[in-house]
C-alpha cells in the first residue's frame, strides 16, 4: 500500500462581519448600530447607512467594528479631502461634513452636562476654519533598506509603518508647503541611517524647524541644512544627543495673544490652532468677568497661556504648572511682557499642595485647563477657597464631568458651557464651563 502525504495548506482565519443599520454617531464619529439587544461602534458607518462591517473587538455589553460594505450612503457623508485620509491616523472624521461634526460633539457634551444642570443651555460654539489651522506636526524619518531611500510621513494609524504625504489639509499653508522640499533634501542626507524626527512649527515670527538626529552630522549634511533653513527663513534647532537642542538661527519662536508677546523653545506645548486659542482666551476673559480687585488662580497654566491675558485686568494672578521649565518660560514671559501683578509657582497638582505658600493666599476667582486626567487633586483646595468663579478649561469629556459633580455638590452651581472645535475633522473635543457660588 502507497501512502500519500499531502501538506497541510495554510489558511487564513476569515474575520467575522455581521450587518447592522447606523442609528446614531458618537462625538469621536463612530457610527452607533443595535444588533440583537448589544450596541456596536462601527468605524466609517453614518446614520442611516445599512452596512455589513467586520468585527475587530466583542464585549458581553458592546462590540467595535468596521464598515466594509454599504447598501446606501448617509446625507452627511462627503469625500474626504485627504488622499492619505483613513492611513496615516491623525484624523477620524473627514468623512462628515462639518455642520454634523460639531453638531455631534456638542450634542454629546450638553447630554453629559445636563445630568448635572438639566436646564442648561450652550453658549456659541467656539469655531473657524475646518481646515489649515494646525500649526504644530512632527513627522518620523526612517531610512529603507528596500528603497535606499529616506521614508517621510506620519506614523499610519495604529502601526509603525509610515504613510510618506505629500501635504497635509489641516495644516497652516507654510507647513503643509514644506513637505515635498523637505522630502527632497533629506533624499540627499549622507547619514540617513542617524535620522530621528523633525518637528515643525508656525510662530508668529516664521517657522520653527527641529532636527532629531542620532549624533553628529557630516559637514555636508550641516551644509545642505543650514542652506535650506536660509532658503525657506527657517528657524533651526538641532538635537544630535538625548534632551539637548541646540539653536542654529539667532531668532526664537512666539505667539501673540492679546497684546502679549508669548516666547517658546520649539518642543514647548502650545495650543496648536492659534485662531481657536485666541477666542478661548477671550472667552474666558468675559466670562470670569475680571475687575480690578480680583486675585486669580489659574492652575495647570503651562507657559502663561490664560495666567498673562488675565494679568492685563486683574489685580493679581498667581499661576501654577507641574512642569519646572514651563513655570520658568512663564515667569519668562511676564518679564518680557512688563508684568508684574503675575507670579508663577512650579507645584506637582496631582498630589496634596496645601503646604505651598501660595496655597494659603486669598483667590476669589479660579481657571483650571488640565490635561486629559482632569483636575480631581486639586477640587478640595478650590472648594475651600470658596471663589467666586471657576472657569474649567478641559479636553476630556468623561473627566469635566466627573469634576463638575463634585463642585457642584460643594455649593456650586453650573451656569455656562461652549464647545470649543479646537481640532476639526478629529474625534477629540474640547469644551469650556463656568461654575459660580
Amino acid at each position: 500500500m502507497v501512502l500519500f502525504y499531502n501538506a497541510p495548506t495554510k489558511t487564513s482565519q476569515r474575520k467575522k462581519t455581521q450587518t447592522a443599520t447606523i442609528i446614531n454617531l458618537d462625538y469621536q464619529g463612530l457610527g452607533v448600530a443595535k444588533v440583537a439587544g448589544k450596541t456596536w461602534f462601527i468605524e466609517n458607518g453614518l446614520p442611516e447607512e445599512n452596512v455589513q462591517f467586520v468585527v475587530s473587538e466583542e464585549k458581553r455589553q458592546y462590540g467595535i467594528g468596521k464598515a466594509v460594505k454599504w447598501q446606501n450612503k448617509s446625507p452627511i457623508r462627503r469625500e474626504p479631502l485627504c488622499s492619505f485620509y483613513g492611513q496615516c491616523g491623525g484624523c477620524q472624521m473627514q468623512h462628515i461634513v462639518i455642520e454634523a461634526q460639531r453638531q455631534t460633539k456638542q450634542r454629546a457634551l450638553l447630554h453629559q452636562l445636563r445630568k448635572i444642570a438639566p436646564d442648561l443651555q450652550m453658549e456659541l460654539m467656539i469655531a473657524d476654519d475646518e481646515w489649515h489651522y494646525r500649526r504644530r506636526a512632527k513627522f518620523s524619518l526612517q531610512y529603507s533598506t528596500v528603497t535606499k531611500s529616506v521614508e517621510f510621513g506620519f506614523r499610519q494609524q495604529q502601526s509603525n509603518q509610515l504613510v510618506a504625504v505629500t501635504d497635509c489639509p489641516i495644516l497652516v499653508p507654510q507647513l503643509s508647503q514644506l513637505l515635498s522640499p523637505l522630502r527632497e533634501l533629506f533624499q540627499l542626507w549622507q547619514q540617513p541611517k542617524k535620522l530621528g524626527h523633525i518637528e515643525l512649527v508656525a510662530a508668529d515670527n516664521g517657522v520653527a524647524l527641529l532636527l532629531r538626529h542620532l549624533g553628529s552630522l557630516s559637514a555636508t549634511d550641516e551644509q545642505n541644512l543650514r542652506q535650506f533653513a536660509t532658503q525657506h527663513q527657517l528657524m533651526l534647532f538641532v538635537s544630535e544627543t538625548d534632551n539637548q537642542v541646540s539653536a542654529w538661527t539667532e531668532q526664537h519662536p512666539y505667539y501673540q495673544l492679546e497684546q502679549l508677546q508669548l516666547q517658546f523653545d520649539v518642543r514647548d506645548f502650545i495650543q496648536v490652532n492659534p485662531i481657536i486659542n485666541q477666542r478661548m482666551v477671550q472667552t474666558a476673559l468675559a466670562w470670569l468677568e475680571l475687575s480690578a480687585k480680583d486675585r486669580v488662580l489659574d492652575l495647570f497654566c503651562g507657559m502663561g497661556n490664560f495666567s498673562l491675558p488675565l494679568a492685563q485686568y486683574a489685580e493679581y494672578v498667581v499661576g501654577i504648572e507641574g512642569v519646572a521649565d514651563m513655570v520658568s518660560k512663564a515667569s519668562a514671559n511676564a518679564a518680557r511682557n512688563q508684568m508684574r501683578n503675575v507670579a508663577f509657582y512650579q507645584t506637582d497638582l496631582s498630589a496634596s499642595f496645601a503646604d505651598k505658600a501660595w496655597a494659603a493666599e486669598k483667590f476669589n476667582k479660579v481657571l483650571l485647563d488640565p490635561p486629559r486626567a482632569g483636575a480631581l487633586f486639586a477640587l478640595n483646595h478650590i472648594v475651600e477657597l470658596q471663589p467666586e468663579r471657576i472657569l474649567y478649561v478641559s479636553c476630556n469629556p468623561a473627566t469635566l464631568v466627573r469634576d463638575i459633580q463634585i463642585l457642584v455638590e460643594h455649593g456650586y452651581r453650573l451656569v455656562k458651557a461652549a464647545m470649543i472645535d479646537m481640532f476639526p475633522q478629529t474625534g477629540h473635543m474640547e469644551s469650556m464651563v463656568l461654575l459660580v457660588k
